[in-house]
């Protein structure tokens, strides 16, 4: 069987571990196309979902392919009837089993009130959901109910503990979009100054969410403090991801202090997202042990560059570093078209390696199993044996 044949056949049907990804707002089935077209833009803006989505190939490709898997026309007024046809439990249910999921790390913390909790996402897609605790996130809840760093720094510690005894399989952080990813390392002085800071703007009324750089870096090394005892890996987001990032200040080469240190060698730090910093990140990851590359994201939104963006990662980061997660969120379709999307980009992508003689047909196998839930299963707790 030809390389052309023999790799998409196999790859359609294995399993992913969807490491990276935010459960799906609580909706009617019947939605407007301006709900269907926003988790395909990082815009806010509604001229943008309105006008501009519809015409990026991302979306387009979205449209025919669920058009084809719900049996009607490949127009985004047809697609909406056939969706509202369906009731919610089988709708998530359909999508789930052919995106071939096989567990979903959920960052709960993400719009928490309007989105499914992971015990009910977990139901309605019949798929183990674990939690991913936001640490920005834990923070800002604790920052009215303390009155010190050290209180808030004894407090944060014991809420990361409690989420994973919980069942957390990692802890994350947004710092690329709140204060930028030079992290440096702060002394206690520093740390409650800072906290002060924040606390009056607290008081004043003035706070809205959590930015101040000291304050966050600080939080980032106790967060990093308890991964090492805990075993768990801190996921980090890099690049895209929000529309207020400054993306010079999200380049993954900003954290060369926190891969040097030594302590944390053994926490796997999951970079995710990367772009437009895939080389970059591939680069961590061929050189730091516990540096790991994932385009979640990424792919389904610049869907044109899929397989190049796949083939820049693999170019030199090995493939054992590499995990591969949609960063689902909104709607079930985005992680649904996510998961095809990678097959497809991996298929393409290795097939071109193995043209080349520089993979196997077996080698090429093996990384994409990699990519797709190996790695995910050695380096989160949850499938640990």
């Amino acid at each position: 069987m030809s390389t052309r044949h023999y790799l998409p056949e196999h790859i359609a049907e294995m399993p992913l571990v969807d490491h990276h990804c935010h459960a799906p707002l609580r909706l009617r089935q019947e939605i407007k196309a301006t709900h269907l077209r926003q988790p395909f833009t990082e815009s806010t803006i509604p001229d943008v979902v309105e006008q501009d989505v519809p015409h990026t190939v991302a979306y387009r490709a979205m449209i025919r392919s669920l058009a084809s898997l719900l049996g009607t026309d490949p127009t985004e007024h047809a697609v909406l009837e056939a969706r509202a046809s369906y009731e919610p439990p089988a709708y998530h249910r359909l999508l789930a089993d052919d995106a071939k999921l096989a567990a979903c790390y959920d960052d709960y913390l993400y719009d928490e009130e309007r989105c499914y909790t992971p015990g009910e996402w977990a139901e309605l897609i019949g798929r183990p959901v674990r939690p991913v605790v936001r640490i920005e996130t834990v923070a800002e809840r604790l920052l009215p109910q303390v009155r010190s760093w050290d209180e808030l720094r004894g407090r944060f510690g014991q809420e990361l503990v409690a989420a994973a005894a919980g069942g957390a399989v990692a802890f994350k952080s947004i710092a690329a979009y709140r204060s930028g990813l030079e992290i440096q390392r702060v002394d206690a002085a520093s740390a409650d100054e800072a906290f002060l800071q924040v606390i009056a703007d607290l008081d004043a009324g003035s706070f809205s969410r959590l930015e101040h750089k000291t304050l966050i870096d600080a939080l980032l090394w106790e967060s990093l403090e308890v991964a090492v005892e805990l075993e768990l890996p801190l996921q980090l987001h890099v690049g895209l991801g929000d529309d207020d990032v400054f993306l010079p200040t999200s380049n993954p080469t900003l954290l060369r202090a926190l891969f040097q240190e030594e302590r944390y060698r053994h926490v796997p730090i999951v970079l995710l997202h990367c772009y437009p910093f895939v080389r970059e990140a591939a680069y961590l990851a061929s050189i730091y042990p516990n540096a790991y590359v994932d385009l979640g994201l990424t792919l389904p939104l610049v869907a044109g560059e899929a397989v190049p963006l796949v083939q820049e990662a693999l170019g030199l980061a090995p493939a054992s570093k590499v995990l591969a997660s949609t960063d689902g969120h909104g709607l079930p379709e985005f992680q649904w078209f996510a998961a095809r999307l990678w097959r497809a980009a991996l298929t393409r992508a290795l097939g071109a390696l193995v043209d080349d003689d520089l993979l196997t047909d077996a080698e090429a196998l093996e990384v994409a199993a990699m990519i797709l839930h190996a790695n995910a299963e050695r380096i989160y707790p949850l499938e640990r044996s």
